[in-house]
């Protein structure tokens, strides 16, 4: 937090913002966030009205907003409210970059802040898939100079697994290759030099004993994570695609606050990464 604060004071940037429509506590977290950057409202008719931002109003707002920050119009986009799905398929038509695995910064009611991913539905069903995302989120907040320190998750108890790892069928089967897959990563990251732990389904020790990057089962449970922590009054920090060429930052559709996310793309643009 003290490295994003000392780069957004560097220089303030452009940035393009989603809107779908009209709200005033999202309009009052960017004005907020209008010291570090000049941000345009880009948007369907709804937003036509909106004043205090430049607004670019347009029937397919989110290949609008794609094409502002493949053009060099904007440095960078938040994408707000608008869909993602739509918003993400616009850039990879326009860049033939595929949007990637989002590293994503929570934090819980307490102020105790982690990462998690996987987070989409479709994401981490395999071991292979799950260790690729949590290498790529350990080298990501590695370069910001934090210590990654990983937590891998399974469908069932340590002591559950002694009982039950014979089972061949069901889902108490599926239970234990969820196991089996966390060992693996776990000893994957350790070759790796990471610092890794498997804790079973013990999330809140987990974050109790300061890890920063939590590896849910797959994508559903991740995203279920997600949600809960928001419904029960967390943040979403940040949601950053890696690997991309532009400065893209996504979020949750459900979010009001969107001050850090115009604060963390403002810092990576200053960072030059």
């Amino acid at each position: 937090m003290r490295r994003v604060e000392e780069l957004v004071s560097i220089k303030r940037v452009k940035l393009g913002f989603g809107l779908q429509g009209p709200d005033t506590e999202i309009l009052q977290s960017l004005k907020v966030s209008s010291r570090y950057a000049d941000i345009t409202l880009v948007g369907p008719p709804a937003i036509s009205g909106v004043r205090g931002f430049p607004v670019l109003v347009d029937e397919r707002p989110e290949e609008r907003l794609a094409a502002t920050l493949v053009n060099g119009d904007v440095e960078g986009i938040v994408r707000g409210t608008i869909d993602d799905f739509k918003t993400r398929e616009a850039y990879t038509k326009l860049t033939g970059e595929p949007v990637t695995t989002e590293i994503s910064l929570l934090e819980d009611p307490t102020g105790r802040q982690f990462f998690v991913a996987p987070l989409s539905n479709p994401e981490g069903w395999t071991k292979e898939e799950r260790l690729h995302i949590t290498v790529a989120h350990a080298t990501s907040i590695a370069d910001w100079g934090v210590v990654p320190d990983i937590a891998v998750f399974s469908g069932m108890r340590h002591e559950t697994y002694q009982r039950k790892k014979d089972v061949q069928q069901g889902i108490t089967n599926t239970l234990v290759k969820t196991y089996q897959d966390a060992e693996w990563i776990v000893a994957e990251l350790s070759r790796q030099g990471f610092s890794a732990k498997h804790w079973a389904i013990d999330l809140n020790l987990a974050v109790e004993a300061g890890a920063n990057i939590l590896i849910p089962v797959n994508g559903m449970v991740g995203n279920q994570i997600f949600r809960v922590l928001l419904f029960c009054g967390g943040k979403v920090l940040t949601a950053t695609p890696l690997g991309l060429s532009h400065f893209y930052e996504d979020c949750s559709r459900t979010e009001k606050n969107f001050a850090f996310h115009v604060k963390w793309i403002t810092a990576q643009i200053n960072k030059g990464k």
